[in-house]
């Protein structure tokens, strides 16, 4: 069956893009509105950096839920929780009640809940699609995030620059309509049955299976190192132009101009997945990001790095859509919850330091030092895995059946 003929896929779908929508605008506006409320790039990098933190820890246990429960019960809580906290952070904004240290709280806790409900839907279709159709759901994705993206910089910016607390009000109608679109879900979203234990053991286990995968054990750590650094990067030019005294709307068309380069590499991934080798498409993405971000250390001017940007983007789809296609396509449906919450604690424990590092060190040390220490993380990341043989021998999608984790 098609993807566009499988009608809960589309309902999915629909609901997914709606909360990534939510998720891009809020997400985008939130280091703008705590530097706008402190005037400092280093508390607008610790917001950043607590939620990311506090959704990653608050995904282990999340794991476990999404593998004991039914998935379709706790999309709809995401969506819920999604529409309280952020409401309540739209309403006090707007009366002018809310203070700093209330929003990192209301934002923490928002993060909590996401961490812990946010992964149902990933888990989901897993359940909706077949395996084969897999990577063509995963670069459809790809797709769809790359235009979320390329809206919310400029449309977040733009509302932004209206009233500070609208984006927030605008991500609500995001959240409603993912919840809404759960109820156009037939599909039995319930997991499959596993031997229970306590949530620590069930969580052991994830790991267990994770470390019993000798690729995975190569794959991670690269992945780490290269979401902290890229993250690095990226919030660190963020938080340069707003240092600078760019205007909200001129980082948010930065942020398009990435995204038009992942929607533009989001056209061809398909392709590029069927054609490269997965573990060729690794190195040689890496390369080109790497490559493309060289001419930012020498330059922190605007057209430079809104440029290197969407260049070393270009790859980025295709990457994410045979890498992640090749882990999650593998992974049985009773782990996808469990498996997935301990590589994003993995992945993601360290990316969320890259906010506070970044706000820190463009403060201490400047910005040429702070985006070359970056820059020479994600080098060494490529290097790596150029080097790693269980890397390079990731083959195309129709050979990854034998190709074990």
């Amino acid at each position: 069956m098609g993807l566009l003929r499988n009608r809960d896929y589309r309902w999915w779908f629909a609901g997914d893009t709606a909360g990534a929508s939510a998720v891009a605008l809020r997400a985008f506006v939130v280091p703008l509105f705590a530097f706008g409320l402190t005037g400092s790039t280093v508390l607008a990098g610790v917001v950043g950096t607590l939620t990311q933190a506090l959704g990653t820890l608050a995904a282990i246990p999340g794991g476990v839920v999404i593998d004991r429960h039914d998935r379709l019960r706790l999309m709809r809580l995401y969506a819920a929780s999604g529409l309280v906290i952020w409401g309540t952070i739209t309403i006090l904004a707007a009366t002018r009640h809310l203070t700093y240290p209330v929003f990192v709280l209301l934002a923490g806790l928002g993060a909590l809940l996401a961490g812990f409900f946010g992964l149902a839907t990933d888990a989901a279709l897993r359940s909706l699609v077949s395996t084969t159709e897999y990577p063509r759901a995963a670069a459809a994705n790809q797709g769809r995030d790359a235009a979320v993206s390329l809206a919310s910089g400029p449309v977040g910016g733009f509302l932004y620059g209206l009233v500070s607390w609208l984006p927030f009000a605008t991500a609500l109608v995001g959240y409603a309509i993912a919840g809404l679109a759960t109820f156009g879900i037939r599909a039995d979203l319930r997991p499959p049955a596993y031997d229970q234990r306590s949530i620590v053991g069930d969580i052991a286990s994830a790991g267990r299976w994770i470390w019993g995968k000798p690729r995975l054990r190569h794959l991670l750590p690269m992945i780490m190192v290269v979401n902290f650094a890229v993250g690095g990067i990226f919030v660190g030019f963020q938080l340069w132009l707003l240092s600078q005294g760019f205007a909200p709307l001129q980082i948010g068309w930065l942020s398009a101009a990435e995204a038009s380069a992942l929607l533009l590499g989001s056209l061809i991934a398909g392709a590029v997945v069927r054609r490269i080798p997965t573990g060729a498409l690794v190195a040689v993405t890496l390369g080109l990001l790497s490559l493309a971000l060289v001419p930012t250390v020498a330059s922190g001017r605007y057209g430079v790095i809104l440029t290197s940007a969407a260049v070393g983007s270009l790859l980025i789809p295709s990457l994410n859509t045979g890498l992640l296609g090749y882990l999650f396509g593998l992974v049985p449906p009773e782990l996808q919850g469990r498996v997935q919450s301990v590589i994003t604690v993995a992945v993601g424990g360290l990316a969320a330091l890259a906010p506070l590092t970044a706000g820190w060190a463009l403060q201490a040390l400047g910005y040429r030092t702070t985006i070359s220490t970056f820059l020479a993380l994600l080098m060494a990341a490529t290097l790596a895995a150029a080097a790693s043989r269980p890397i390079r021998e990731i083959p195309r999608p129709d050979a990854w059946d034998t190709c074990p984790l």
